[in-house]
């Protein structure tokens, strides 16, 4: 090993149910010359310092100089804001996802994805957190989390990362990716609320599905099991064991995708993958712009759009993670609760549209004021703001749950903003969908940047089985709500847009 050169990129968006302070997103570069032995002979260190200012309410996830020690372990710091662990209902946490991306100095190649142990043990972290060995068995990434109840800010907390690749002797390029999740419990839950459009059913009746199990569940119009009563977006089959309903936990990511995720990961692809992936755009308050490697955002901090079904699986898939069902989306809005009829992310079928801005398409940016009394909050119509906000942009202090436009579990924007794409019910190409999590790389030529995880839908011909669930900035109210399923996703490879993206599970 004679040559190391580190990088840090990282996840910077809006806590959900509390203010957040500044953040601020570093780029070190560390050269070191050691020994075989490891012993140090001499150590320069060259420190570039480009700072991409977040402002005042920007989420405050940051991550320290890394350094590669002598074990193979990537060494760093982790700070966040308002971490939480709840003893109560919801019974859930926050947590920080980290993956990292590797590639050999003298290259300018795409980006590898790196190996880590798959042993929590061969991980650490300082108090109050534990690694979380959830899904760590595939070695993509891990979860870094609160090891107990409480909460308050996390300042400074060494985490060392055991890589498996690449191995010692070489010098590399890292990146450090981190991603905020929220942990959804299992647990029983219920789909449908006998009045949204389309809506999941308990047999062909008014009451809602519930699910109560992780087995798999039988169509029928009979009472005990599951059924939609029109032809449009109807359930095509029995779901099988295999599918995601929703019973069993999982991580999710606690904000959509936003503008300055997608253009860090293009910038990690190799430029055949790129040039499908980009879509070079200026309008309805979506910006992307440059070319690879260089692609840049003027709205780092909003929600992306114009993400088609092949743009965000490849996303996922290069993370590491993998698409949202609409089932499973259901039960990250509602919760364990018994439907409202009507009902928004925030459990009441009350809405006001976000229709005033401060600090316009800066890192503070969010609505003036808050919802009427009873009332929750979101982005939606577009008779006032064509396009999507900030991620995590009504939260604040003070605010509850309505007032952030928040899930029962702390997931913010599943109603308005950007509508969610997700694997659906309607056809045997979504029911095949098993919760596989990406292996953080995409498809070469011929066909370069398509996502390549088999239990995925592949769109690549037109293929069926993704739903769009929760509505967008430019969508009437209807649309919104949790068990709304109106709106199915156009198939096509080029089907982008400006009111669609999402996020991923693991």
């Amino acid at each position: 090993m004679r040559v190391r050169f580190f990088c840090i990129h990282q996840r910077i968006s809006a806590d959900a149910n509390h203010l957040i302070t500044a953040g601020i997103c570093l780029v070190f570069c560390m050269i070191l010359f050691l020994q075989k032995s490891f012993h140090m002979r001499k150590l320069i260190i060259l420190l570039f310092f480009q700072a991409f200012i977040v402002g005042s309410v920007a989420n405050n996830v940051q991550l320290g100089t890394p350094v590669l020690n002598a074990s193979n372990e990537l060494v760093f710091t982790i700070s966040w804001d308002n971490s939480w662990y709840t003893a109560s209902a919801p019974h859930n946490w926050d947590g920080v996802y980290l993956f990292v991306k590797y590639r050999n100095c003298a290259s300018t190649n795409a980006w590898s994805h790196a190996q880590l142990n798959t042993s929590a043990s061969a991980h650490s972290v300082q108090a109050p957190l534990l690694i979380d060995p959830y899904k760590l068995s595939d070695g993509k990434g891990l979860i870094v989390r609160r090891s107990s109840p409480g909460s308050g800010s996390i300042s400074n907390d060494t985490v060392k990362l055991k890589l498996v690749s690449p191995a010692l002797g070489s010098s590399y390029d890292f990146q450090v990716f981190a991603i905020e999740m929220v942990m959804i419990p299992q647990g029983a839950f219920y789909l449908g609320d006998g009045f949204s459009t389309y809506t999941i059913t308990n047999g062909n009746s008014s009451s809602p599905y519930y699910v109560s199990s992780d087995a798999a569940i039988s169509k029928s119009i009979t009472s005990g099991n599951i059924y939609c009563t029109t032809s449009t977006s109807s359930i095509y089959s029995n779901i099988p064991l295999a599918f995601p309903v929703g019973y069993d936990s999982m991580y999710v990511m606690k904000y959509e995708i936003s503008q300055g995720q997608y253009a860090a990961f293009l910038n990690t692809l190799s430029s055949d993958q790129a040039a499908n992936r980009a879509y070079i755009v200026n309008a309805n308050r979506i910006n992307l712009a440059g070319t690879w490697p260089n692609y840049s955002t003027t709205f780092p901090h909003r929600a992306m759009g114009y993400l088609s079904w092949q743009d965000l699986s490849a996303y996922l898939d290069w993370a590491a993670l993998r698409p949202m069902t609409e089932t499973e989306f259901e039960k990250i809005c509602r919760g364990p609760n018994y439907p409202v009829a009507g009902e928004y992310a925030w459990g009441s079928n009350t809405i006001n549209d976000c229709n005033t801005i401060s600090s316009d398409g800066t890192a503070t940016e969010k609505n003036t004021a808050l919802p009427a009394a009873g009332f929750g909050i979101a982005n939606y119509n577009s008779d006032f703001i064509a396009g999507p906000m900030r991620c995590g942009f009504a939260a604040g202090l003070a605010t509850d749950r309505l007032q952030a436009g928040s899930s029962y579990y702390g997931v913010m924007e599943m109603s308005g903003n950007i509508g969610e794409l997700c694997i659906g019910l309607y056809d045997n190409t979504g029911l095949a969908f098993t919760p596989t999590n990406g292996d953080g790389n995409l498809t070469g030529s011929p066909t370069p940047g398509f996502a390549n995880t088999s239990s995925w839908p592949n769109l690549n011909s037109g293929t069926t089985g993704i739903a769009l669930r929760g509505g967008g900035y430019s969508e009437t109210y209807g649309y919104l709500r949790v068990s709304d399923r109106y709106i199915y996703h156009d198939t096509s490879s080029s089907g982008r847009n400006a009111n669609r993206g999402g996020r991923g599970i693991r």
